[in-house]
Formats: C-alpha cells, sequence, structure tokens
C-alpha cells in the first residue's frame, strides 16, 4: 500500500504531574521526556504499581497522559501518529459481519482515507496499580486498551456473537484493504481507528532485536501490553500465553516482571478477548474467555439499540466508551439527540421491566 500523507509524529513522552503539594501555580508540573523521576510505587514492585512503565512508554506527541495519584488519564485526537494507506475497503450501509467476500465489489466500496477518517477523541482514566483477577472479563466490541500512537485497541471481532475475527478474514479490492497493514481500520463511519492485533507501524518502530517487545499500551484494567516478543526477542505464541493472552515476565520497563498482555501473530486470538485485571466494565466475568458475548451477564447487546438509532453498533459501542456513560458526548458523536440515545438503550442488569 501506498501511505497516505498523513505523517508520523515524532514519538515522545508528554506526560504531565498533578503536583501533590501546596503552593503550586498552576497545580501542574511539566516532566521532560528524559530523567523523569516520580516519588510513588515502584513499578517492578509486588504490588503492581504501573507509574514507571507509563513514564518510560514512547507516547506520541499526539497523546496527553496526566498522572494524578493512583491513575493516569490518557487523552488523544484518536488518530494514529503513524502513515496510513491512501484507501480503505469499507462495508456498504447494511453490510453487517461476518463477511462472506462472495461479491466484494458490489458489498463494499473503495474510500480514501483522507476523506473518511475523523478525530474521534478518546478520554480514559486508568489506575496505576492493577489487580490481578482469577476471575476474567470478556472485552467488548469497543476501545479495550489505549496505545502510545493515539488510537485505540479492540478485540479480535467485528460482531456480538465473536464469529468474525478481523484479521482472519481480512478482504481486498484493487490493492484496498478492509485492515490495514498496521493491523487496523476505521469503521464503516470513519470513526474511531483501531487495533485488532499486533500494530506493526507501532513495534517496527519502538522494538529492538533480540529483546522483549517494548511497552506500546495499556488495557483498561491497568496491565500494560506488548507485541509478540517474549524474553531476548523470542516471539510467543498464544500456546504460551493464559487465555487471556496474558503471564508475568520480566519487560524492559518492569524487570522485576508484571502480568502483562501480548498481542500475538500465529492465530487467533491476535488481541485481547478478556482482562484478567479487576475492572468495573460491561464484560462478563467467568472462567472462558471464548464464551458468548450475548449471553447472560455478558456484555450488552447494543444490537437493537444501534439498528432503532441507524448506526453500527460498533459505532454506539466506541461513542459510549467505558460506563458510567456519558450521553451527552455520546448522543453528539452519533448525531442524534440525548432523549432519543436514552429511549434506544437496554435497560441496566438487574433493572426491572
Amino acid at each position: 500500500m501506498t501511505p497516505s500523507r498523513r505523517t508520523a509524529g515524532a514519538l515522545g513522552l508528554a506526560i504531565t504531574l498533578l503536583a501533590s503539594s501546596c503552593g503550586s501555580d498552576n497545580g501542574t508540573t511539566d516532566v521532560a521526556t528524559e530523567n523523569t523521576t516520580v516519588e510513588t510505587v515502584d513499578a517492578g514492585s509486588a504490588d503492581g504499581g504501573t507509574l514507571t512503565g507509563i513514564e518510560l512508554a514512547q507516547w506520541g506527541d499526539n497523546v496527553e497522559v496526566t498522572v494524578d495519584g493512583e491513575s493516569f488519564r490518557y487523552k488523544s485526537n484518536g488518530l494514529p501518529n503513524h502513515e496510513l494507506p491512501d484507501q480503505f475497503l469499507v462495508p456498504n450501509e447494511g453490510n453487517m459481519p461476518p463477511f462472506d467476500g462472495d461479491d466484494i465489489s458490489a458489498e463494499f466500496y473503495i474510500a480514501n482515507t483522507d476523506d473518511l477518517i475523523v478525530e474521534s477523541p478518546v478520554d480514559v482514566e486508568i489506575t496505576l496499580n492493577p489487580v490481578y483477577s482469577d476471575e476474567i472479563t470478556l472485552t467488548s466490541l469497543s476501545t479495550i486498551g489505549v496505545m502510545i500512537s493515539g488510537a485505540p485497541l479492540f478485540n479480535d471481532y467485528e460482531d456480538m456473537s465473536r464469529e468474525f475475527v478481523a484479521l482472519d478474514d481480512n478482504l481486498s479490492l484493487d490493492g484496498a484493504y478492509f485492515i490495514d497493514a498496521c493491523n487496523g481500520h476505521p469503521l464503516a463511519s470513519g470513526a474511531s481507528y483501531h487495533y485488532h492485533g499486533v500494530p506493526y507501524c507501532i513495534t517496527d518502530d519502538v522494538d529492538v532485536d533480540g529483546e522483549h517487545s517494548t511497552i506500546i499500551g495499556v488495557l483498561l484494567d491497568g496491565f500494560p501490553v506488548y507485541g509478540p516478543k517474549g524474553a531476548d526477542g523470542v516471539t510467543l505464541s498464544n500456546a504460551e500465553l493464559d487465555e487471556c493472552s496474558g503471564h508475568v515476565e520480566a519487560t524492559p520497563e518492569f524487570p522485576e516482571g508484571i502480568y502483562h498482555y501480548h498481542l500475538t501473530e500465529d492465530a487467533n486470538p491476535y488481541s485481547i478477548d478478556c482482562f484478567h485485571g479487576e475492572i468495573d466494565y460491561g464484560g462478563s466475568t467467568g472462567g472462558n474467555a471464548g464464551g458468548d458475548a450475548g449471553g447472560p451477564g455478558g456484555p450488552p447487546d447494543f444490537t437493537d439499540a444501534a439498528a432503532t438509532l441507524g448506526v453500527e453498533v460498533q459505532a454506539l459501542e466506541a461513542a459510549l466508551g467505558m460506563p458510567p456513560f456519558d450521553l451527552d458526548a455520546a448522543a453528539a458523536a452519533l448525531g442524534v439527540s440525548v432523549a432519543q440515545l436514552e429511549a434506544a438503550l437496554p435497560p441496566p442488569p438487574g433493572a426491572g421491566g
């Protein structure tokens, strides 16, 4: 694919620490990219604090990371800071996954990237003290983690039933692909460019030959995310990781070891399909990461709500983000009224009917 005119921004750390002492002029202190020191939990310690890793991550210059107490706030415009292809293959309205690819020219169209992709701001707060849980929580179709490029990470799937694995069924037409060479793409609306697997446009820049992968993001449960390389730069397979694509091992940022996730290359799951950290999230809990996402206790099923609003399920999930939902912001992103959105959404679990 030919790169578009969107140029990659220089990777750099943009962290602001909220001052904890009295007498600060504006309550913030800018921290330089190098020689950053913070008096807080040691990231390699047994309690799992991740602040040192957050400081060492090579955040793009389109990302703002603000550390405040025991959490950090990640903000970006949602666009990746690396180059994108000139065009994407986009499903026609009403063409929902799983895609069979029998008649690609009739079911998809080719869109110019500069005309398609729009900013989709990401603003999320994530703990600096993640807690491992034996009980897993399934990830849903929207943002499951934030990446150093400024774009979010999604799980493997394109549908609520977890039947369509995006990377396994990538399609192309006249040189335009549904999923690009970075294992990313936008929603059909052009919103929420996101990754479904190893983002090579990131890992090719930050990983070092013969070494463990470098941190490329953080999941919403607070545990860090890496590319496919384990100890000594050896590529990991899914069989070497747990059901959530994670394990405990030393990493460049956490030399004493930490539970962390890996994006892999050998087979589905390529992304992360469940959290192994404690999280207040709309996903389900249980012992089987491959369970039916629409089943009892699973993530909310927004299929009917999306149909009522005339939008894609992914667009609705991306607009809502993590609970508690900001309905004003979601309605604005979807181009509907708050009243329409409230009327369309399913009642919360346990609500009387």
